[in-house]
């Protein structure tokens, strides 16, 4: 009797190992995927068998062997999975910021003008009177001041003495006197000097006719 209970206790023993065995690995996480042991290899354990790989295997070759198939059943995290590639930025060459250029703007062209100071003459005269010269000193000290002017030099004589004819020679002999010395005694360029001429047919000073005996500096700025 008592050979007969010893196998029936071992057996019953057995079972209750078997038992227990059986719920520590049901218990066991089926995603523990264990320790990555060095650098170049990673463990993975579910309990029933240790599957070792490197670290850079494909992932293809990782998903066919069971325990990739065993822990994708229970929805674990694909430790395997190739991860993304970051991608690399665009490199974006924006074009260089210039400044515009200067803005050129053209000079403006100041209008021409008459010197307040004409010189008079005598009647029927061409002759430059001393007192005069000072006022044709002040048309040549603008001149030299201004070295891109021009000037026009313009005799005129009165209309109530001596005929047009008479008239408009004088004018023509007043205006270039006038030009001579603005010339030779004082070193303007001739290039810089018009000459021109009314007689009587243009009266400057209308309320008074003793001036219209006269030349008149118009400036070109």
């Amino acid at each position: 009797m008592k050979f007969l209970l010893l196998p029936i206790l071992a057996g019953a023993f057995a079972l209750s190992l078997n038992a227990q065995e059986r719920t520590i690995k049901d218990n066991t996480d089926p995603c523990d995927c264990g320790s990555i042991k060095d650098s170049v290899l990673l463990q993975l354990n579910r309990g029933k068998d240790v599957v070792t790989v490197k670290r850079n295997t494909e992932q293809f070759n990782v998903s066919m062997s069971n325990s990739a198939r065993y822990r994708k059943s229970y929805d674990c995290p694909d430790i395997f999975a190739v991860a993304p590639k970051p991608e690399t930025p665009a490199i974006i060459i924006a074009p260089p910021v210039l400044n515009p250029p200067p803005r050129i703007e053209a000079p403006v062209k100041a209008k021409p003008f008459f010197l307040p100071d004409p010189i008079f003459f005598r009647i029927n005269k061409s002759e430059i009177d001393a007192s005069e010269w000072n006022k044709i000193e002040l048309a040549v000290e603008y001149l030299v001041n201004n070295p891109g002017s021009t000037v026009v030099v313009t005799g005129y004589a009165d209309k109530k003495t001596g005929s047009s004819k008479i008239n408009l020679r004088l004018s023509e002999q007043r205006s270039n006197a006038v030009a001579k010395a603005l010339e030779e005694r004082y070193n303007i360029n001739k290039n810089r000097i018009s000459v021109n001429w009314k007689g009587d047919g243009l009266q400057p000073f209308e309320f008074d006719n003793e001036k219209n005996r006269a030349v008149l500096f118009l400036i070109n700025p």
